[in-house]
């Protein structure tokens, strides 16, 4: 059988498609998680997984299975009074996978930000701004010899270059500072997503 080795986001992409709904970024935990089973290939600064390889470990993986639909009548109940039974979807075992994954995953984020290899969104947002104000400084000090050089090269107004090259500078730095801002906000959201499935999950489980 051939093999197809893909990005992690376009397995993501195909997985979804498949019914197997899933980011990319929960994608990526998962295939460190089970590193021993799915081997990864790499490709310039990104890895390459092998799709056929990877969907038949998540259809194998009972943590992933889909809950059983609960059922549409229920068998009375010995209980006196004749109470029909309620029933949680899942099974006992399913329910204790799914708790053991989060109890995990939490584990992996506590680690990965002891030994220093886990950022926290704040401080890439804080270290941003800093960078900003850095090349924008930069950018300001070489104005002033850009300007005289211009001038002298091809005898434009320096004060008139100057104002040019600021308003230049100005105007980029404006663009860059607002995709940061969005990429930041788009990771603190993904971010806060994954921590808030993750403690539904724990809590749901422990309520069967």
């Amino acid at each position: 059988m051939e093999e197809d080795w893909i990005s992690i986001t376009e397995a993501a992409t195909r997985l979804t498609a498949r019914g197997d709904a899933v980011d990319r970024s929960t994608l990526s935990r998962y295939l460190k998680q089970h590193s021993e089973a799915l081997a990864l290939r790499p490709s310039g600064k990104s890895n390459l997984v092998e799709f056929g390889a990877l969907l038949e470990h998540r259809q194998a993986n009972i943590r992933l299975r889909p809950m059983a639909a609960a059922p549409t009548s229920a068998p009375p109940s010995a209980a006196r009074g004749g109470v029909p039974a309620q029933r949680f979807a899942g099974s006992q075992s399913d329910g204790a996978a799914r708790k053991a994954q989060a109890d995990a995953e939490l584990r992996e984020m506590d680690l990965a930000e002891r030994r220093k290899e886990l950022t926290l969104v704040a401080e890439v947002d804080q270290a941003g701004r800093d960078a900003v104000v850095l090349m924008q400084s930069a950018f300001e000090r070489a104005v002033e010899s850009e300007a005289a050089t211009l001038s002298l090269k091809y005898g434009w107004d320096e004060r008139t270059v100057r104002l040019a090259l600021k308003n230049f500078i100005k105007s980029g730095l404006s663009v860059f500072n607002r995709e940061i801002l969005m990429r930041l906000d788009a990771a603190r959201r993904e971010e806060e997503a994954v921590e808030a499935g993750m403690i539904e999950t724990a809590e749901g489980v422990s309520l069967q």
